[in-house]
């Protein structure tokens, strides 16, 4: 095995985890808005969104694992759980602490979601965009590959795409709330 098998190993397991997250988002965006109406199914949407969000865990996991197993660069467990512990580019490893914290609150909120006052619940899950946001500075930041032309236009295209369905959510969210309002402004009308 070469000496920095697993430098490689978490870069890639870096943007792979990267990725997940991305599409997680994406699927979450999917099932919230019905953009594949009528094609889509809720149940299979819903069951793939809760698979990707446990694969977000496992990817960054393994990113995390790949880091301590690393001899080029020195991280232990304290680099990888204590902002500001980092002495190799420790504004972005703390960008990435941060993150890790962040998708472990959405993701346990998620499992006990029942028991959460809805409200509540959506609220943290929101905040999936913004660990997305902090995902990827921890990633232009802190990764090596941020200056290869290909990674580059690759995560401009997700980003892009993510954004896009961002926008879409929220003028549909938007749109909805018009419509009620419209609707309760006919009611109070016609009485």
């Amino acid at each position: 095995m070469n000496e920095h098998s697993m430098w490689y190993l978490s870069r890639a397991s870096g943007m792979i985890a990267w990725i997940v997250l991305g599409i997680t988002c994406l699927w979450g965006i999917l099932l919230i808005t019905r953009m594949l109406k009528p094609a889509d199914r809720p149940a299979w949407l819903l069951d793939l969104h809760r698979y990707l969000g446990v694969l977000s865990l496992v990817t960054v996991g393994a990113h995390m694992a790949t880091l301590v197993g690393d001899n080029w660069v020195y991280f232990g467990w304290r680099e990888l759980f204590v902002p500001q512990a980092s002495v190799w580019r420790t504004a972005a490893v703390t960008w990435g602490v941060l993150a890790f914290y962040l998708l472990m609150l959405i993701q346990l909120s998620s499992w006990v979601m029942k028991w959460l006052p809805r409200k509540l619940w959506h609220a943290i899950h929101l905040l999936s965009y913004v660990l997305f946001v902090m995902v990827t500075v921890h990633g232009f930041m802190a990764g090596s590959d941020s200056t290869n032309i290909v990674f580059f236009a690759v995560a401009c295209g997700g980003i892009a795409i993510l954004l896009f369905a961002f926008v879409a959510r929220v003028l549909q969210s938007r749109a909805k709330k018009v419509q009620r309002a419209a609707a309760n402004a006919a009611l109070l009308a016609t009485e």
